[in-house]
């Protein structure tokens, strides 16, 4: 039997990201715009207090009118944000879920201090130690996480810049992003690098949209960093792909045109899949995961109506003539020539790419009016790539972001529903989805596997990581051997 491995999950808190800044960059009205800059820095402070019984009056009205405004599944996501230790996240998670038989949980580490207004309180390196210490160790085995990895935190490294809670004459940027990347892998126990390209740059080819990034630094007041250059970004980034392919750890990159964003619509700017092409061929062997396949609305593997692809596209050169951003992330086309959804830029990217996969974190199946949409999707997608998506699907939930979502703890019963409609997957197919793909990507293949057949290097890490830490072998691991 193979292991159930959810590849995506967060065990974040709200005192772990910059939550001020991240609230200030999203699309609003006009009359939540005008209010913003002083009701937010108050709402960040509400929920990332201790519990949310500790709040006060205040607080509790504050946050009953967020609901009210954004929906009450924020009430969920707040709760969470707020628990003080991330081992209280991970244990939130490992119960809400118990019923799904989890074997191994993939927490992604995100790190975005460079990238909004104000800065998170523990430094990044603190959180990495926090997560090794109460979640990785105590755990023996169910959690191992990816570790986050950030350019511009590598390049104000370099450049013995300050970081952004520091004026210009601050002291230089203690953490090397790579550097806590290859430690976490090589000595924390975790076994893979997230990197999230919508917070401001491209896999490669920053060159294109050096203007862009550099909005986003004076637009934060960070100003000192746009001297950084689409050639440096690249350059750091080049250096951890090839570490990532030499020691065979695999990488998790946010891709859809949602989620968190430098401003509205930049997701069109940094994060379409097919930016990743030139990555995978100039490194065919790196295992990548586009995390939520590319997917932003239940029917998104057909494309528009041509009407629409050209109204918007039209839209779109009007927008960025006069540098207008508010309804990129509504009206903008998936791929270069609006033709293609990104599901089915993926797709086709699955047929050429032999480690490329992606997960299914946080579609909405568990919305009873769109489960049919997904059923449809699934049955086009499969006649026009056989193979191809069974082989590369990859289970992930997205906890604890999911949990603004009415019926999030049936997700799994609910993609299984889309997955065997009809019999699209056979059971052995069903398995592949729920673990046996991961194990491929996550290079914990047996350790007699021949290296044209995938990677071991994760599991040999972790058998050393076991042994180090005095910890038995969990279940999954021993039968996957």
């Amino acid at each position: 039997m193979k292991p159930i491995i959810d590849v995506h999950a967060h065990t974040f808190r709200g005192r772990d990201i910059p939550l001020k800044g991240f609230l200030l960059s999203r699309k609003y009205e006009w009359y939540i715009k005008l209010l913003a800059p002083i009701l937010f820095p108050i709402i960040a402070k509400c929920v990332i207090r201790d519990e949310a019984e500790k709040r006060g009056f205040l607080c509790g009205l504050m946050l009953e009118l967020v609901y009210k405004y954004m929906g009450q599944g924020y009430r969920n996501w707040a709760d969470i944000l707020s628990i003080k230790e991330v081992t209280g996240v991970a244990l939130r998670m490992i119960e809400t879920f118990d019923k799904d038989g989890i074997d191994l949980y993939i927490p992604l580490m995100i790190d975005y201090e460079y990238w909004f207004k104000n800065t998170q309180e523990p430094q990044i390196a603190c959180q990495i130690t926090d997560t090794y210490r109460d979640i990785v160790l105590p755990h023996k085995g169910k959690i191992h996480p990816f570790a986050p990895f950030d350019p511009a935190r590598e390049l104000a490294h370099r450049a013995g810049m300050p970081g952004p809670d520091y004026p210009d004459d601050g002291p230089p940027e203690k953490y090397s992003s790579l550097d806590l990347a290859k430690d976490a892998i090589r000595n924390k126990g975790f076994i893979g690098v997230k990197i999230y390209n919508t917070l401001g740059y491209r896999p490669l080819g920053n060159a294109k949209v050096d203007g862009e990034r550099r909005r986003i630094f004076r637009d934060n007041k960070m100003k000192r960093y746009t001297i950084f250059t689409g050639e440096q970004v690249d350059q750091v980034l080049s250096e951890l792909y090839e570490f990532c392919v030499q020691e065979q750890v695999p990488i998790t990159a946010h891709c859809v045109s949602n989620g968190v964003e430098a401003y509205p619509g930049a997701s069109f700017d940094f994060g379409n899949p097919v930016f990743w092409q030139e990555v995978l061929d100039r490194f065919p062997d790196l295992h990548l995961n586009l995390g939520h396949f590319g997917w932003s609305h239940p029917d998104g593997y057909y494309p528009k109506a041509q009407w629409r692809r050209v109204l918007n596209q039209s839209i779109l050169r009007i927008q960025k003539t006069v540098k207008m951003r508010s309804y990129r992330a509504l009206t903008g086309p998936s791929s270069a020539g609006g033709e293609k959804t990104w599901v089915r830029d993926i797709c086709e990217m699955l047929v050429r790419y032999k480690y490329l996969f992606a997960d299914v974190a946080h579609h909405g199946v568990v919305e009873g009016k769109d489960i049919e949409k997904y059923k449809a999707s699934y049955k086009a997608m499969c006649a026009d790539f056989p193979g191809a998506v069974r082989k590369r699907l990859l289970f992930g939930i997205d906890w604890h972001v999911i949990t603004r979502l009415k019926h999030y703890p049936d997700f799994k019963e609910k993609y299984l529903e889309v997955l065997t409609d009809g019999n699209l997957f056979t059971s052995g197919e069903i398995d592949d989805f729920l673990g046996g793909n991961a194990l491929h990507f996550l290079g914990l293949l047996p350790l007699d596997t021949k290296p044209e057949d995938g990677w071991t290097g994760n599991r040999k890490r972790l058998q050393s990581f076991y042994a180090a830490n005095q910890i038995d072998p969990p279940a999954w691991f021993k039968a996957t051997a």
